[in-house]
């Protein structure tokens, strides 16, 4: 990296959120506690960062940061068996914390258990099952209508997770209809996702934003996507519907904000504008999570 493109870089780090972090204790390995990535996206004068946790609530963290390091983190909670699944409960609970953010199911989906290549737990390889939003007659089940009815009363976002992109087709458009304005697809290109160009289109349309990963050209994610394919994903939906964010925090990667450089980098070097990069790192992400 010259001295040129390095400052480049840190000036549109300035500012920027990075809307899906991962910090310890997690599923895997982290880098950071949520005071330690804090301070580091502070020293590099980022403006928020979003962080997300398979088990349970990130939200009640991302306060004790906000009051103790001064940075503001955001958090949320992710509808996976260990909080009941899709429980409007949990919604209306972790409301009491200013979330941000509800993901659909991750690690404990349907989709997940049925595609990904690498499960997290021996248990959930051996029994291959999972939640789905949609029941056996291929609509929206009542539980998950109610979750949706729970999100707009609170003005959250909607982030798809690791739902099929049928499933997440389906939850925007209804999802809309009740009154949620805000919806991120986490890493589309994932091996688990794979979705078309048709279907990035489609979600878009509907009024969702893609949310692009670079954890997903590590090799942790089995190398799935290239940047040449999301270059070619910007082409097709447009920057004003594109967020780049990390999913950054694992140990067998390199540190969130060392990812989120890289990013910006590679896509500086692949013939991205600086326009373009910072309407999906800034103007995007304080869009969707309401920053000033």
């Amino acid at each position: 990296m010259t001295s040129r493109n390095s400052d480049q870089i840190n000036h549109l780090v300035t500012g920027a959120v990075d809307t899906h972090m991962h910090t310890a204790p997690g599923a895997f390995p982290r880098h950071d506690t949520d005071f330690s990535a804090a301070r580091k996206a502070q020293q590099h004068d980022m403006r928020a960062v979003v962080t997300k946790n398979h088990h349970f609530e990130t939200a009640s963290r991302a306060m004790n940061v906000r009051d103790e390091v001064g940075f503001d983190m955001r958090g949320g909670i992710t509808l996976n068996e260990w909080v009941g699944g899709l429980n409007h409960h949990a919604v209306d609970g972790v409301s009491n914390f200013n979330a941000d953010i509800v993901w659909m199911p991750t690690i404990t989906a349907a989709n997940h258990l049925e595609n990904a290549a690498v499960q997290m737990f021996e248990a959930e390889e051996d029994e291959k099952s999972g939640l789905s939003v949609l029941g056996d007659d291929g609509h929206l089940t009542q539980e998950t209508l109610d979750v949706l009815d729970r999100i707009a009363e609170h003005d959250m976002v909607i982030g798809l997770s690791h739902l099929s992109p049928e499933e997440s087709i389906a939850l925007v458009d209804e999802a809309t209809d009740r009154g949620v304005e805000e919806f991120l697809v986490q890493h589309p290109h994932a091996n688990f996702l794979n979705y078309t160009h048709d279907q990035m289109r489609t979600i878009t349309d509907l009024g969702a934003t893609l949310e692009f990963h670079y954890i997903c050209m590590s090799e942790m994610m089995g190398n799935a996507a290239t940047i040449d394919d999301y270059v070619d994903a910007v082409d097709v939906v447009g920057p004003e519907n594109a967020v780049m964010a990390t999913d950054g925090g694992a140990t067998a990667n390199p540190p969130a904000v060392e990812q989120f450089k890289n990013f910006i980098r590679d896509m500086l070097d692949a013939g991205v504008s600086e326009a373009d990069i910072e309407m999906m790192i800034k103007d995007n992400p304080k869009r969707i999570f309401d920053l000033d």
